[in-house]
């Protein structure tokens, strides 16, 4: 506990002083309430998504214990040598594209206009409910933990976007097979100041996301999160990043993504995000879960959004999932050699 708390106040003082970190006061609903259907509750989701972007869920049950077994099967598969986990990447040159390991696959923009690649965020991507195109290693059972707790994240993020008007008749939309995309996420130690983020400030593009509180380690001991690390949030560009704080595991978040905006015409907002990195040996975990919207279904959004080039027509013409994913990859993934 002494060692704990000693590497906990030592982390604090790290990067970015603790009186520079601006907090996000996260909206937090309770599940019990959230499926009974409470008008008070219905109503702060979805003020939290509209004002916010982002919102937070707390006491799904059985969602704890699934977490800490998901933790601890991925730290096994992280310690596992660089070799074996590569031989685990997508072979592109057969068609597959993302399922299973990757490393330095993203690129974006620093504050100073500077692309840069992410090569200190790893992932292990794999649908959900499982299929036959995953990837699973055979030196540990990956599977097992991923998909239990993927599928619990996936239930409850379809339904808030039922609650939400995301999915069902507002939009048209239900979810196809493979539209759920379940994403392990570690970010590696770094004693390199050269760039103090983890992953640079980005939308998700697809419809809606589910995300969980991380978790930190240094030298294979949990810690708590250090202050100038984890998880920052703007909620408009007016604004500076804040903080949303990874203090309650029991805790699930949930963010809205690019085409989520679209679809809705700006009536839910989509969430920028960044992850400030820790100084020095300190490593992160979580687990995150996308949805894809059906991939040609058309739709007439007048959102500020179609002013991207991504949306590929004016406001008010007709847009696919399929035209604004392949934009995205086009713009984000970094091209192989």
């Amino acid at each position: 506990m002494f060692r704990i708390l000693f590497i906990t106040l030592l982390l604090g003082t790290n990067f970015i002083n603790a009186e520079e970190v601006k907090m996000l006061e996260l909206d937090i609903v309770s599940y019990e309430k959230l499926i009974q259907g409470d008008c008070d509750t219905l109503q702060l989701l979805d003020k939290a998504l509209h004002e916010k972007g982002v919102v937070g869920v707390r006491g799904v049950p059985g969602y704890r214990e699934k977490y800490e077994q998901f933790i601890k099967t991925a730290r096994e598969f992280s310690s596992l040598s660089e070799e074996v986990k590569e031989s685990y990447k997508p072979n592109r040159a057969l068609g597959e594209t993302f399922l299973g390991y990757e490393v330095g696959k993203e690129k974006f923009r620093l504050p100073s206009g500077e692309w840069i690649v992410d090569d200190l965020k790893t992932s292990y991507y794999a649908l959900i409910p499982d299929n036959i195109r995953n990837k699973w290693p055979l030196e540990i059972n990956l599977k097992e933990p991923f998909e239990s707790l993927g599928e619990l994240m996936a239930d409850m993020g379809e339904l808030i976007m039922h609650k939400i008007g995301l999915l069902g008749s507002t939009t048209g939309f239900e979810l196809e097979e493979d539209s759920r995309i379940g994403r392990l996420l570690y970010y590696r130690k770094s004693d390199s100041n050269d760039n103090p983020y983890w992953c640079g400030a980005h939308f998700d593009h697809g419809l809606f996301t589910v995300i969980l509180p991380a978790v930190y380690f240094i030298d294979g001991e949990q810690i708590s999160e250090p202050s100038e690390a984890g998880l920052f949030v703007r909620t408009s560009k007016d604004e500076p990043f804040k903080k949303v704080p990874s203090v309650d595991l029991d805790v699930m978040v949930f963010q809205v993504g690019e085409f989520g905006q679209l679809a809705t015409n700006d009536s839910i907002r989509a969430t920028e995000h960044r992850v400030h990195k820790a100084r020095g040996a300190v490593e992160r975990y979580t687990l995150a879960v996308f949805y894809s919207a059906p991939m040609d279904i058309p739709i007439y959004s007048n959102s500020l959004l179609t002013n991207d080039t991504r949306y590929g027509a004016q406001s008010g013409e007709p847009c696919t999932f399929r035209n604004w994913h392949e934009a995205s990859f086009q713009r984000y993934l970094v091209k192989e050699d």
